[in-house]
């Protein structure tokens, strides 16, 4: 995903600038303010790159192994000015110094992200003058958004470009056949040698005369690899729909839409596809055909992925419900990149979150230097960063980023009255209209997503108008105070926190003799921007439903939320139809592992508020889920979890399940282990799990198949019923069978079940990090029954 807005440049403008970054220049590396490394930075325009030289030597003074480089497809974002955890450090530096003794322009900085699993990583730069920076900020957006619009074939393309290069050791630009061999088993592939060397001289001859040294080039091992590449499975399926001459007519295709996908496309719909995915000349003929290679491609497209197009590109559901009525999607200690005793705290975790959809972030917030506050994991070793920054370097710019809908700023305040009214001044001067400022007066019920876009929601506790006079207290006062049955600190035993239960009115405030007892530091600025998200102590589920609000919202520890479950699934599932719950992890887990956000989503439990750096399979599941309904962090949750029923999810249920037929077919390009080049061929197998609710999940697994990450086909067939289809996800995990030792991922892919799609397609497979492990694929077939 690119998070920077693109505009067309004019044609001839934009051709001297990308020259003039190929050439390359001296630019300045800042990792802080007194450390500055000056090294030669360019593009590889063709090898889709950017670089830099570690010994900072020009490219012609230097060997090419002492070169940094970066995949285009692997920049995230080009931002100019100090918009970095890097920048935002030395802009802490230069605060207050007189203007001709700071050496640093903000004209000429610039960052360049890089995506990552758990956090992006940033080069932070400084070149020479303001026109410079605009160069190369310009030149790499620009290149960056041309390569990944790029069609898949000429991804695929380069990526095997990508791997020749790495195999090319001396970088004479060419790999012998041994080369070759030792190549392909880097990249999982088995062959005999004697059907290799065939097959090697086919791709040699392509372009060079036998007389010439027998290696293949970067363009010729691209046409050696597409020779093994051949997929029985799918020539079979061409061959039923094609004509006499292997060639496949708009009205076959129309055939094969009809019969094997169940929906009906025009003659002139097929003919679009052709022309779109057949590279020869074939679509150029007075009745356009595909050939097999164009129906392989058209396969390969969005349009056949397992998890339906419409759902990742569209917000398809009803928007227009209370806010309760929603899984929202959720994040814990959203700053943190590591551990929660000593990782590191940054803008970034905030923005990689947010562009991933997240729309509830938490910031802990203690008392800074200089009145400012800060966000940090309170009684830790953790890193600090200020309040300021995150709102006007993550929040306001990358808020909207890719979805409309409210963001939720969950605030845990640690800070003096003072401090507080800080905070509050930046919200206000910050992000200004975007903050929802509605009263609660009456409230019924929450307003729903669809009335709230755009808006910034503040969760915090609130303090009635009459008593709105800031309060001075001392650090030993506030320390442990102003928290809503939240986490104090995680390195705390779990609590069910009724020892120091607090009286909350029946509105949401605290009461005037709790405030002036406990001396709980709330101040009227930062309580005036409280509404719907007023947070309060839990006092059990029956109270709740006597005197609770509808924007009365309490958290609960992973261990209360468990404790809740067992003993009143249908009490709390009615309480979630009413009010928001947040689940946060327990404080044993210093570690930032999570909980499985499952069984909280099947009681209804819309804030689950995950560690998204983590690696495991509850971030992989809520990535899942979240992507789904145009990737907007919203879910409407099933009827049965919205409205009033005398139905108990505690009974087994009374209607007729869904049955799912899958039948898993072959996979394409299996990676290694960590998608790493050594080691041995693997012999892989999928583990098919279907989560959910207690009574539909299943596991199963196929046979793996020797020695084969190329194109193994396993052809076996898997059927079982789900009864709650809206809750139910189906995960796919691809693992090497080991006599030795532990069977590693290889990768995996999971969707909700409603997102489903039925008939022929393809699931492409994501490492531990949900990163896509391109061009790996699973092909497969899916029907649905009742």
């Amino acid at each position: 995903m690119i998070l920077f807005d693109y505009e067309p440049e004019d044609e001839l403008e934009i051709e001297a600038i990308t020259k003039i970054i190929e050439r390359g220049a001296y630019l300045w590396k800042v990792r802080s303010y007194t450390r500055w490394f000056q090294r030669w930075f360019f593009v590889d325009v063709n090898g889709h790159q950017f670089g830099y030289h570690r010994s900072g030597l020009r490219r012609a003074m230097c060997v090419v192994k002492s070169r940094v480089l970066v995949d285009f497809s692997d920049i995230v974002d080009v931002r100019k000015g100090w918009r970095s955890d890097v920048f935002n450090q030395i802009a802490k530096e230069v605060e207050g110094k007189p203007r001709s003794s700071v050496d640093v322009d903000e004209n000429t900085c610039f960052t360049v992200v890089v995506g990552g699993s758990n956090r992006n990583r940033t080069f932070d730069l400084v070149a020479k003058t303001p026109e410079e920076c605009d160069t190369w900020v310009r030149g790499l957006k620009h290149l960056i958004h041309m390569s990944k619009t790029q069609e898949k074939s000429e991804q695929f393309d380069r990526w095997l470009m990508k791997m020749f290069r790495s195999a090319d050791d001396n970088k004479d630009g060419g790999l012998s056949f041994d080369e070759c061999l030792s190549l392909l088993k880097q990249m999982n592939v088995k062959l005999r040698k004697s059907y290799a060397r065939k097959l090697f001289n086919q791709a040699n001859s392509l372009t060079r005369s036998s007389d010439r040294e027998q290696v293949l080039d970067e363009n010729e091992f691209v046409a050696f690899y597409h020779l093994l590449m051949s997929r029985p499975e799918i020539n079979t399926l061409f061959s039923r729909y094609a004509d006499e001459d292997d060639e496949l007519s708009s009205e076959g295709l129309s055939q094969f839409f009809y019969r094997e996908l169940r929906c009906t496309k025009h003659a002139d719909d097929c003919l679009e596809l052709i022309r779109e995915y057949e590279p020869s000349d074939l679509k150029h003929k007075d009745e356009p055909k595909m050939s097999v290679i164009g129906f392989t491609n058209l396969l390969l497209s969005e349009e056949f992925q397992l998890c339906e197009s419409k759902h990742l590109a569209e917000v398809y559901q009803d928007m227009t419900q209370p806010l309760s009525h929603y899984f929202i999607a959720s994040s814990h200690n959203t700053y943190l990149t590591g551990n929660q005793l000593s990782g590191e705290s940054t803008v970034e975790g905030y923005i990689n979150a947010l562009t991933k959809g997240c729309r509830c972030v938490e910031l802990d917030c203690w008392d800074g230097p200089k009145g400012e506050p800060m966000v940090y994991h309170g009684f830790t070793l953790t890193t600090k960063i200020m309040f300021h920054d995150i709102l006007t370097d993550a929040i306001l710019p990358y808020a909207f980023k890719v979805s409309d809908y409210p963001v939720i700023l969950s605030l845990e305040v640690h800070c003096s009255a003072e401090q507080q009214a800080r905070m509050a001044h930046h919200l206000t001067t910050i992000l200004g209209e975007l903050l929802y400022l509605q009263p609660v007066d009456d409230l019924t019920q929450l307003p729903s997503p669809e009335q709230l876009k755009r808006k910034i929601i503040i969760k915090a506790k609130k303090l009635k108008t009459q008593l709105c006079k800031p309060m001075r207290m001392s650090k030993a006062e506030d320390i442990n105070d102003g928290q809503d049955d939240e986490e104090s600190s995680q390195s705390e035993p779990d609590s069910d926190n009724e020892a120091d239960e607090e009286p909350v009115q029946a509105d949401g405030t605290i009461s005037s003799t709790v405030v002036k007892k406990q001396q709980v530091p709330v101040e009227c600025h930062l309580s005036d921007l409280v509404n719907i998200c007023q947070a309060v102590h839990f006092h059990g589920l029956h109270y709740s439903k006597m005197h609770g609000k509808c924007f009365h919202m309490s958290s609960f520890a992973e261990n209360k939320a468990k404790k809740l479950i067992s003993n009143d699934l249908d009490g709390f599932i009615d309480y979630n139809r009413r009010q928001l719950s947040r689940i946060y992890p327990g404080g044993k887990r210093a570690d930032s592992s999570n909980f499985n956000p499952i069984q909280f989503w099947n009681a209804g439990c819309q804030i689950v508020a995950l560690n998204y750096q983590g690696k495991e399979s509850p971030c992989f599941y809520n990535e899942a889920k979240f992507k789904t309904n145009g990737n907007c962090g919203y879910i409407l949750k099933p009827s049965y979890l919205r409205d009033q029923t005398s139905y108990s999810l505690n009974d087994r249920p009374a209607w007729s399940p869904k049955v799912l037929r899958l039948q898993l077919i072959s996979g394409q390009h299996i990676p290694k282990p960590d998608n790493s080049t050594d080691g041995e061929i693997v012999d892989p197998y999928i583990k098919v799990k279907v989560i959910g609710m207690e009574c539909d999940q299943r596991e199963f697994k196929t046979n793996d198949i020797h020695d084969n990450g190329l194109n193994p086909v396993w052809n076996e067939t898997f059927e079982f019923p789900v009864f709650y289809p809206d809750l139910a996800m189906l995960n796919l995990a691809v693992k090497d069978n080991s006599n030795t030792g532990v069977n590693e991922l290889l990768g995996a892919y999971a969707v909700p079940f409603t997102s489903l799609r039925e008939g022929y397609c393809h699931c492409p497979l994501l490492n531990e990090q949900r990163q896509p492990l391109s061009p790996a694929t699973l092909f497969m077939h899916v029907s649905i029954t009742e």
